[in-house]
């Protein structure tokens, strides 16, 4: 079956194309392997079969069930160098490059500026759309320039870094723009000249661990992989999403009075005055570490990650994040928000 030059699979499983590994399949699939493809793609979009979901690295999609329509996997791949001079370096990247063998890529060349995004799963062309982030470091920090195609006329356009609204784990595209565009490619600017984001404690104490006092960029990156392996688990070998939910940002009142009530409560400050919850800890006080429903667990070594353990479906894993939700709620009268998308 085809649609313009493109090749249609019928009743694809998608167990390998998103990091929670449900077995789960579509009932349509197409993959999107170049610009020419995504613009033959847009340009056929009517004749598709509804509903159309769009599908990068998979690490922040929940299947719920089968897919009942068209799952568009965007494989576009491309690294290339745009402009450099001494402070700065200019690099594309396409949409479907793998993003930790992007951040690879520029920490083997000493571009600096993504270190701290090392092992971070997906593609580059999710990391503007959930402005993905760790240890003091967003991809905002980076992104000049985003291209996209419109779904709605098939022209080409380009965003800055301002007009892409980023905020904590957001941005125009999961707003104004949702369902209403393929990125193509991202642009990000990078240093040629050290400037380290060390302030985590994790990432001293590895460093000072290891007694290194004046690091390399790829003692940096290396630091923070071994942080992410040691508390979080791979997903090639067991299923999971990284993060599940957001760390809530609350007014400082409230923080006051929680504070109070749990002296041990990990928290951040946050832009206008404001904290930041860390919503692993919220969920590891309340006992739930470890914890089991219908094959779905929360991570032993991480609160904050909930995994397959035992061929779970996608409804078992969404049912055991909504009992956090309820039990975060009930006792520290804030509600999480799941980072990960559920796909019905």
């Amino acid at each position: 079956m085809k649609i313009g030059n493109l090749d249609i699979q019928e009743n694809q499983s998608l167990q390998s194309f998103h990091s929670f590994g449900i077995k789960v399949n579509a009932k349509f699939f197409i993959e999107l392997k170049s610009i020419e493809d995504i613009e033959d793609f847009v340009q056929n979009i009517k004749h598709v079969p509804q509903p159309i979901y769009y599908l990068g690295g998979g690490a922040n999609s929940l299947f719920i069930d089968d897919f009942k329509g068209t799952v568009i996997h965007i494989a576009n791949k491309g690294i290339s160098l745009i402009e450099e001079n001494e402070e700065h370096i200019l690099v594309g990247a396409q949409a479907g490059e793998d993003w930790d063998e992007f951040v690879q890529f520029c920490v083997e060349n000493e571009y600096y500026g993504i270190e701290n995004l090392t092992a971070i799963p997906g593609q580059v062309g999710t990391a503007p759309i959930q402005n993905i982030g760790a240890y003091g470091v967003e991809a905002k920090d980076t992104i000049l320039e985003v291209y996209y195609i419109d779904l709605n006329n098939g022209e080409s356009y380009v965003l800055d870094n301002a007009s892409c609204e980023f905020g904590y784990r957001n941005s125009i595209f999961k707003n104004e723009l949702k369902k209403q565009f393929i990125i193509t490619e991202v642009v990000f600017k990078l240093s040629k000249r050290s400037d380290f984001h060390l302030e985590y404690g994790a990432i001293k104490d590895e460093l000072k661990r290891k007694a290194i006092i004046q690091p390399t960029i790829s003692q940096v990156s290396d630091t923070i992989r071994s942080i992410r392996e040691s508390k979080l688990p791979n997903t090639k070998e067991i299923g999971n999403a990284g993060s599940f939910f957001k760390n809530p940002v609350i007014e400082q009142e409230k923080y006051q009075k929680l504070k109070e009530q749990y002296p041990n409560i990990v928290s951040y400050a946050a832009a206008e005055g404001k904290f930041k919850i860390a919503a692993g800890w919220m969920i590891d006080h309340l006992g739930w570490k470890g914890r089991e429903h219908k094959g779905a667990a929360v991570h032993t070594q991480q609160a904050l990650v909930l995994i397959n353990k035992n061929n779970a479906t996608g409804q078992a894993i969404k049912e055991l994040s909504e009992m956090i939700k309820e039990d975060i709620q009930k006792h520290f009268g804030i509600a999480l928000e799941a980072e990960v998308e559920f796909i019905f």
